[in-house]
């Protein structure tokens, strides 16, 4: 943006830029950056919305998701689950989900 164009910003256009180029530096999600901050992450995507419109900031481009190849990855079939109730469960080995359930439940009263 050159000095133009930033002339042209309301004081609150130029708090959220500002808000929005101090969360991209920091690497905070938005929510989190928000929250730390002490303002609604809603604004600052206000915010940012008016600016893109504005030719302040650019549009997004492409999909925000990125398509990923699962790894196999090799781990022990030892299991332990802690219930609500404070039992714990403990097992090994390969288990159908109709015997885990059934334990699970018939544990879960337990206690």
């Amino acid at each position: 943006m050159d000095v133009a164009e930033e002339m042209k910003l309301t004081n609150r256009q130029r708090y959220w830029l500002e808000q929005i180029k101090a969360c991209e530096a920091s690497g905070m999600s938005a929510s989190a950056y928000a929250a730390e901050q002490g303002f609604r992450v809603g604004g600052m995507y206000a915010g940012k919305k008016s600016l893109i419109r504005k030719g302040v900031l650019p549009q997004a481009q492409g999909a925000r998701f990125q398509r990923v190849q699962p790894v196999a990855v090799s781990v022990d079939n030892e299991w332990r689950i802690r219930l609500p109730n404070g039992v714990w469960v403990d097992f090994s080995g390969t288990v159908d989900a109709g015997s885990l359930s059934t334990v699970l439940n018939t544990v879960a009263r337990l206690g």
